[in-house]
């Protein structure tokens, strides 16, 4: 009989992360079903319901789909049970993946190991969940090495991998050119982010017209929302991609992204392409969150060097004005576009890594087999 995994990705980025692990699985000896996205249902892959079902924006955005939310955590043990995995290997999502696992255990009517990839952020707020990791996680695969120590304070079972975007990196400068005429956009997966971000990029795209092209980088899901408010334009320079290849052709021939916060900032690095970090929530998750959490930046690349490195403009800083005073900046003085790339390769030199993804696949089988 064959073994078997179940795997839950809650939203695009670790649906991305999923598929490149399980390129190093055999599915003709390990049967796979999961809560998943494109990428994984291209491999044949499929399940309860797809992961978009249970991706949502900030606090408030939960709380008014909770019941929804508790549906399909009930849905999601069900099939679990039905199901009888070897192993559940969960990418990122916690707190829907955590309350899944917390009510697998305590029904107790399959056993099961727990396995999770992309660890909850208790560095940076929240670090009193740890407690709670240690009983629900077997193991807990690491992005980042200054996460070790968090982790071990609780004695959680974990690895570091790496991060699978910088498999065998390199940083290189090729890319750099000063005279390039697009500016790309990238306002995220969730379309409740769309609606936040649209209405600020096409204040930018007014200010400049015809001076630049403006591409936008996003998902299946949400092409449709991101040509509606770009119809209202009269200005026809732009590009949508989806296609992940596209996207990253035109990222690397731009000037400068103006990037939602996130995985995206990881793929930007690694495509030496200038950007602008943005990140907004409705004022109610703001105050709700904000007293929890601990560090002074949300790009990733600026909390391992400790200083902004990319700009962050967040919350009622983000907003056209002020991004349109950072691009003149940068415009008006475009070797610090060049800086910009070249304090960063300095971070990411510390991300690099050969082979995670494969580390965590052979790890999966090996302990699949025990």
């Amino acid at each position: 009989m064959k073994k078997r995994i179940f795997v839950i990705t809650g939203e695009v980025s670790g649906d991305i992360l999923a598929s490149k692990i399980i390129n190093y699985i055999d599915l003709n000896k390990i049967e796979i079903k999961g809560i998943v996205g494109s990428n994984l249902k291209n491999k044949g892959i499929d399940g309860p319901f797809e992961n978009n079902d249970i991706t949502f924006f900030g606090i408030t955005d939960v709380i008014k789909n909770i019941f929804h939310i508790k549906k399909k955590i009930d849905q999601t043990i069900r099939y679990i049970e039905t199901f009888k995995p070897d192993i559940v290997f969960s990418v990122d999502s916690p707190d829907f993946v955590f309350q899944v696992i917390k009510k697998i255990k305590k029904r107790r009517k399959i056993k099961t190991k727990f396995f999770h990839f992309v660890a909850p952020s208790i560095w940076a707020w929240r670090e009193s969940r740890g407690r709670n990791i240690k009983k629900l996680i077997d193991k807990i695969y690491l992005l980042f090495k200054f996460e070790k120590k968090y982790f071990d304070k609780y004695s959680i079972n974990n690895k570091f991998v790496g991060h699978p975007f910088f498999e065998n990196f390199k940083n290189s400068n090729d890319y750099f050119n000063s005279e390039k005429k697009i500016i790309s956009f990238c306002p995220g997966s969730r379309k409740k982010e769309i609606h936040m971000f649209m209405p600020i990029f096409l204040e930018i795209i007014k200010y400049y017209n015809n001076k630049y092209k403006y591409h936008f980088a996003v998902t299946k899901e949400t092409e449709d929302i991101v040509r509606e408010y770009l119809f209202k334009l009269k200005n026809n320079d732009f590009f949508i991609n989806v296609d992940e290849n596209q996207k990253k052709d035109f990222l690397k021939n731009s000037l400068i992204t103006i990037a939602k916060s996130g995985t995206v900032s990881l793929d930007l690095c690694k495509l030496q392409v200038p950007f602008i970090t943005i990140y907004k929530l409705s004022w109610m998750n703001y105050f709700i969150i904000k007293p929890f959490v601990k560090v002074k930046y949300v790009n990733i690349i600026n909390i391992i060097a400790n200083k902004e490195v990319v700009p962050e403009l967040i919350q009622s800083n983000c907003n056209s004005k002020k991004i349109i005073a950072k691009l003149e900046d940068f415009f008006k003085n475009k070797s610090k576009l060049k800086k910009l790339i070249d304090d960063y390769n300095i971070v990411l030199n510390e991300l690099s890594n050969k082979d995670s993804s494969k580390q965590i696949a052979d790890d999966l089988i090996r302990n699949i087999n025990q």
